[in-house]
């Protein structure tokens, strides 16, 4: 299974370029460079938010970003997954079983419970049943409403 590696501040124009594929594969709302810009920085710096990488500088195969987060209801912490992207071309590959293994175990090393979900049109039977073998049982299903969904994943 390929390493996952942290973020690095040599990473950002690659992950600035993967958060707008990101975008035109799977989103339903407007992009913003902004805020992909600002959140590709808190991944980096580890501020509240965790960014693992496959591949090297200038060859990213996939990503995932962890946040640190909160329930309205505790003051208990836990990790919360916003995306786990695996570029087109390396789809066929272990990648998306690396990403969740090193959320996993991001979860475990840091004691707190990790959500981490499937939004998405396509592929979606199977991508619940990667999550299912490495993670167990679901819990929940997410519903949209009031948006197109613009998922073009094959």
């Amino acid at each position: 299974m390929k390493k996952v590696r942290l973020a690095t501040p040599e990473d950002i124009d690659e992950i600035l370029e993967l958060g707008r594929l990101i975008h035109a594969e799977n989103a339903f709302m407007p992009l913003s460079e902004e805020r992909i810009r600002d959140y590709a920085w808190r991944g980096i710096n580890q501020n509240r938010a965790i960014m693992g990488l496959i591949g090297p500088v200038g060859a990213i195969e996939a990503a995932i970003y962890l946040t640190v987060g909160q329930f309205w209801y505790t003051e208990e912490l836990h990790l919360e997954e916003l995306f786990a992207f695996v570029r087109p071309e390396f789809r066929k590959s272990d990648n998306a079983k690396a990403l969740v293994e090193f959320a996993k175990t991001s979860a475990q090393r840091l004691d707190v419970p990790l959500l981490i979900g499937v939004i998405a049109t396509s592929r979606t039977a199977a991508k619940i049943r990667l999550y299912e073998r490495r993670l167990g049982k679901q819990s929940g299903a997410y519903f949209l409403l009031n948006a197109e969904h613009k998922d073009h994943a094959a």
